[in-house]
This record gives structure tokens, sequence and C-alpha cells, in this order.
């Protein structure tokens, strides 16, 4: 049993646990968070561009059969949705274009499109976006935030959750991709 001495104690160290734990939950922008998460999305967009670049102009695309979307829109979707669910939501001007936004936004296919996109500027906001991405980030722009949820049931309360979010996003689309690029080469 604790004495009164060993009580208070106690009493301290759960007073300045919750503390902690509320200060590390409070403030989403703790840079060693978005840090991390940074460095997923760019393994993964730096992945995508591999891909990209690997595949020739007519395997991205086309549309496997009994699907709606082709390779190039699956990145193309990756990019928007990190764009607007990070700084849409956030209140910032996005580092995409309408035109590209429209062409890849929930909701849009290609059979929509009224002029294919542009793989080269896909490819090059793949890198651009997450190199702006982390510098925002270090000068502390999102402040504000509009919470939403996601078709999967989770709410996203911030910025940081909404970059993870987005890494679990981009890794659904990408096993997506990988299938497509099974199903084409197959033919």
């Amino acid at each position: 049993m604790l004495s009164g001495a060993g009580l208070v104690l106690v009493s301290i160290f759960l007073s300045n646990t919750r503390k902690l734990l509320s200060t590390v939950t409070d403030k989403p922008n703790k840079m060693i968070n978005a840090s991390f998460e940074c460095e997923i999305l760019r393994a993964s967009r730096t992945r995508l561009l591999q891909i990209i670049e690997d595949c020739d102009p007519v395997t991205l695309f086309k549309i496997p059969e009994s699907f709606n979307n082709n390779i190039i829109w699956h990145v193309g979707h990756c990019i928007t949705s990190q764009q607007r669910h990070m700084y849409m939501r956030s209140g910032l001007p996005m580092h995409i274009s309408k035109k590209f936004e429209e062409c890849f936004k929930i909701g849009s296919s290609p059979a929509s499109w009224k002029v294919s996109p542009n793989v080269e500027e896909v490819k090059h906001l793949l890198i651009d976006t997450v190199d702006k991405l982390e510098l925002d980030l270090e000068s502390n722009i999102f402040v504000h935030y509009t919470p939403f949820e996601l078709p999967i049931g989770f709410h996203v309360k911030n910025h940081i959750e909404a970059l993870k979010a987005s890494n679990y996003h981009e890794a659904e689309h990408s096993g997506i991709i990988l299938t497509y690029l099974k199903l084409l080469n197959r033919n």
C-alpha cells in the first residue's frame, strides 16, 4: 500500500502524464509526426513515379475491363485528394490547377475528360506537392481545419490526421494500380 507521500507522487505523475498526452494530441502540427508521414508520402509518390516512368502511354490510359478508371487517373486522384484534404480543408490554396482537380476529384473518371491529362504534369506534381507540403508544414501555415468524415467512417479532425488518411488512401490506390498493371500486362 502506498502511504500519503506515495499517493501524492502517483497523483502528480498521473496528472503530468495527462497533461503531456493532451499536449501531444492537442497540437497536431508536431513536426515529428508530420515528418514521418511525409517520409511515407514521399516513398509512395516515388514508387508511383517509377511506375509511370516504366509504363508506356497506352498502358497508363487503358481502362481494364470491368473498371471505370485508368492508372493515370488513380495517380492524379491521389495528388488531388491529398491537396483537397490538406489545403482546401485548411482554407489554403491548393498547389494544383482547377483543371487538374476537375480531372481527378472523387466522382470523376476518364470518361468525363474533355482533354487527356498531361503525364509530365502528373509526374511533376507527384514530387513537387510533397516538397511544398514539407515546407508548408515547417512554416506552420496549417492553422484552421474543417473536419470531415471519410467514406470508410473515420472522422478527420486536423491536417495531421488528413495527412495520415491521405497516406492510407494512397496505399489503397497504389494497390489498385498494381492490380491494373497485372491485368493489363496479362492481355
